[in-house]
């Protein structure tokens, strides 16, 4: 995937995915079951763009190599 790359854009692809799987797993959760529905609201769009941002990163460095 992103073999012989020297740069960091599989770490911020990492990072990418990882923070938006820990934002959807635990904060929108948890601001759902206390009933904080603007909370977590942004914490899902927050999620879903990170992971969104990681998916288009892969798939442009994809295209471009």
């Amino acid at each position: 995937m992103l073999s012989g790359d020297i740069g960091y854009l599989s770490f911020v692809i990492i990072i990418f995915l990882a923070t938006g799987g820990i934002i959807l797993l635990f904060d929108a959760k948890e601001y759902e079951k206390d009933g904080m529905k603007k909370e977590n609201k942004a914490a899902r769009y927050a999620g879903w763009l990170n992971v969104s941002l990681g998916i288009l990163a892969i798939i442009g460095n994809w295209v471009f190599q």
